[in-house]
């Protein structure tokens, strides 16, 4: 099928409205497993310290991966790599939500953590390639904007599954077999996002990258980009895989109201996400990075803090919307300060960075969990949390805005010259 003539009507190629469809059906089954993985494992009779072990498993998966996925990418194209992680993750979804045993569960999570690796390291890469330098904040924004209302709308179906499944069969929404429904609910979702993604073609950008190996052109460019995803994968690592066990085991809330928590703060995110080419257009992409992410802070204090519910629950949108909302920005930011030839590696090593950072945090937080009472460990997590994510601001700050702005002067006072 053609589907080259749709760029006359679309404001995109044809080619990025398959993946951002295919990307939104995996969005609703990925938000099931985000949101039941570990009272999964609470069902199986799994303790705190495997569960830290299986959250961090797929992103140390994404660690050893990264590297040769990105040559994979360069290889066969971005392309054929979206459709063949988009494979793995359903694999290791499905796998996932058969497994009793410890050991399936440690391989599916492996093969999940491949799929993933496969789909971080070409999604950037592959939205670049099929746009246009003027169009990427605004695609950027719309790719997080529709993965997350993905999250809030597979959440809000998450949240009722166990119960559906109790009333039709019996037992609690506690139970293990209530639990696997929501499970098998999201593959099922994943499945029809399989299907558009199995649609799409490398183009010739995506095929001569392929040739050979290129090495990194401007390494300190590079890790002034990676450093701050490193900051917020450890601090986000210790505190956000176990959102729902801190909230349901804090104000003793029930699945469904949780599922429907989640799923609001997702649309939260996907309507402040809309937002950014706006103010990128006032304030610039850094600036506007600066301000979002600082802004986030004081209410990622109110979450792991306060004492209310209703607290909570606004930090929990507030947060979860400033925070995340500067993730496209930033990614097409680095597209646009990166060679087209660096773009792949960045993608690899920011990935690798971002989840090793987020593995080593879900580890540390599964034995802080082990060792500590509830409310003294979440308390010691989150001031971890704050910390990490405050120094990535900064390093933000000194590493991209304030180099920026010294570069934009020295080029204005040379044309002076």
């Amino acid at each position: 099928m053609n589907f080259s003539r749709l760029r006359l009507h679309l404001p995109f190629s044809a080619e990025i409205w398959l993946f951002l469809i295919g990307a939104f059906g995996f969005g609703m089954g990925s938000a099931q497993l985000q949101l039941y993985l570990n009272f999964y494992l609470q069902a199986l009779g799994i303790g705190a310290g495997m569960q830290g072990l299986l959250n961090a498993l797929p992103a140390w998966t994404l660690v050893l991966a990264g590297l040769p996925a990105a040559a994979l990418a360069r290889r066969v194209s971005f392309a054929r790599t979206i459709q063949l992680g988009s494979a793995l993750s359903l694999l290791g979804l499905l796998g996932i939500a058969l497994s009793t045993q410890p050991l399936t569960l440690i391989l599916f999570g492996i093969v999940q953590g491949v799929g993933s690796t496969f789909l971080m390291v070409s999604t950037s890469p592959f939205m670049a390639a099929h746009s246009r330098p003027e169009e990427r904040i605004t695609l950027f924004s719309l790719q997080m904007a529709l993965m997350t209302t993905a999250g809030f709308l597979g959440n809000l179906l998450g949240g009722q599954m166990p119960g559906l499944y109790a009333e039709s069969f019996g037992g609690t929404p506690r139970d293990l077999e209530a639990i696997r429904s929501a499970l098998l609910a999201g593959a099922a979702l994943q499945v029809v996002g399989l299907l558009p993604v199995l649609w799409l073609r490398p183009g010739a950008q995506a095929r001569g990258e392929g040739a050979k190996r290129r090495p990194v052109q401007d390494p300190r460019t590079m890790w002034r980009l990676l450093l701050p995803n490193l900051l917020v994968g450890v601090g986000a690592g210790l505190t956000i895989p176990y959102l729902n066990l801190f909230v349901e085991g804090k104000f003793g809330v029930p699945f469904a109201q949780l599922g429907t928590l989640f799923a609001w703060t997702s649309l939260a995110t996907a309507v402040t996400v809309l937002i950014q080419p706006a103010l990128v257009r006032r304030y610039g992409e850094l600036k506007t990075i600066l301000i979002v992410q600082g802004g986030s802070l004081p209410f990622l204090v109110m979450l792991g803090f306060a004492p209310s519910l209703l607290l909570v629950t606004a930090a929990l949108f507030i947060r979860g919307a400033l925070m995340n909302a500067a993730g496209p920005v930033y990614s097409a930011h680095a597209m646009a300060r990166l060679s087209e030839s660096d773009r792949g590696t960045y993608s690899a090593l920011n990935s690798m960075m971002w989840n090793g950072g987020w593995a080593l945090g879900s580890l540390i937080s599964g034995g802080v969990r082990a060792a500590l009472e509830f409310d003294a460990a979440f308390d010691l997590l989150f001031c971890g949390t704050v910390l990490l994510y405050a120094a990535s601001v900064v390093a933000i700050y000194l590493g991209l805005y304030r180099t920026a702005n010294a570069q934009n002067l020295a080029a204005l006072r040379s044309g002076v010259d």
